[in-house]
C-alpha cells in the first residue's frame, strides 16, 4: 500500500472535461480514480486526514486564503507509485435534508421559516422554485423539524439531496444587506 499521500492544494476538477483530457495527456493517457468520500460540511474543512476507497491514506493541508470549498470532482493528489497513475477524487455524498416548500404570497410563513432555521443556525441552501412556491433545502436536525412543523402553511418533507455550495444563502451580514418596505409594521395584540 503506498505512503501517506499530502496534499496543498487543489490540482483540478475531474467533471470539467478539459482538466480530464490534460490530465490524461500529463499521465500518459491512462489513470485510475480513487474516491475520497466526504460529507456535504467536511467540503469546507482545509486540514484533515481522509481514506479513500481504495484505502490510501489523504493528508490534506490546503491553503486557507484560498477560500473555495471542495467540490464534487476535485483531484487532490496523484499517486504514481504503481504501474498505472491514481487520480485521487473528491466524491461529496448525498445528505438526508428537510425540503422547505412555502406558498410565494405568504411571506408571514416564509419569514417565520427562515427565522426558525437562522435561530438555529442551520445552513440553508435555495431550492428550484416557481412562480407559485419557495423551495429551500437545510440539513435534518430532529429539534428543526418540529418547530418547522409547527408552523401553518410549511409543506416540510425529508428528501437526499447533494447541497450545492453555490446555492447556499449568505452566512454573514456582510454578504447580504435585508431592508423592510417603509409601511411595513408589526402589530403586537395584547392578550386578553
Amino acid at each position: 500500500m503506498p505512503e501517506r499521500l499530502v496534499s496543498t492544494t487543489c490540482l483540478g476538477n475531474l467533471n470539467d472535461p478539459s482538466y480530464e483530457l490534460l490530465l490524461r495527456r500529463n499521465l500518459g493517457g491512462v489513470f485510475e480514480v480513487d474516491e475520497l468520500l466526504l460529507d456535504w460540511d467536511q467540503a469546507d474543512a482545509r486540514l484533515f486526514v481522509g481514506v479513500t476507497e481504495l484505502g490510501r491514506t489523504v493528508n490534506a493541508r490546503l491553503d486557507a486564503t484560498d477560500g473555495e470549498r471542495l467540490a464534487d470532482g476535485d483531484v487532490l493528489a496523484i499517486d504514481r507509485t504503481g504501474a498505472v497513475p491514481v487520480a485521487v477524487v473528491v466524491r461529496l455524498r448525498s445528505a438526508e435534508v428537510y425540503l422547505v416548500e412555502v406558498d410565494r404570497m405568504d411571506p408571514i410563513v416564509l419569514a417565520h421559516a427562515c427565522w426558525e432555521i437562522g435561530n438555529m443556525h442551520a445552513p440553508l441552501f435555495r431550492g428550484d422554485s416557481d412562480e407559485h412556491t419557495v423551495r429551500m433545502y437545510t440539513p435534518v436536525q430532529p429539534v428543526l423539524g418540529r418547530m418547522l412543523r409547527g408552523i401553518e402553511g410549511v409543506r416540510l418533507s425529508v428528501v437526499t439531496r447533494e447541497l450545492d455550495a453555490g446555492r447556499r444563502f449568505a452566512s454573514s451580514a456582510a454578504d447580504v444587506v435585508v431592508s423592510m418596505a417603509p409601511d411595513f409594521t408589526i402589530v403586537k395584540k395584547a392578550r386578553g
